[in-house]
């Protein structure tokens, strides 16, 4: 799936303000939070993705190394009876900052 910042709904309200709110600047570098911290725009919009729209959300993506982990951990839960929702959520959201970011990291 393309990584193409159209993927994310033109249509949906909270998607077009949390994009927004990631393409604002943090007033200065200290008060900006840390990528992966909850409450990131790219997470906050990431979650939404991965809650409002998993239809949009591409596959693992081969070659990324957070993906394989998160396969792998995913895939070895379920075998034992031990997935649990909060595990399948992490990986929704990985896989939905792919559609937000490019191979570097940066934001599309």
């Amino acid at each position: 799936m393309s990584a193409d910042p159209v993927a994310v709904p033109a249509a949906c309200p909270e998607c077009n303000r949390l994009r927004q709110t990631v393409r604002q600047p943090a007033p200065t570098p200290d008060a900006a939070p840390r990528p992966g911290a909850p409450s990131h725009p790219l997470t906050r919009l990431a979650r939404h993705l991965a809650n409002r729209h998993l239809d949009l959300v591409p596959g693992w993506v081969e070659g990324c190394a957070r993906c394989d982990e998160l396969s792998t951990t995913l895939r070895e839960a379920a075998d034992r009876g031990l997935l649990g929702a909060g595990a399948a959520q992490a990986g929704a959201e990985h896989r939905a900052l792919h559609l937000l970011t490019g191979p570097a990291g940066t934001v599309r």
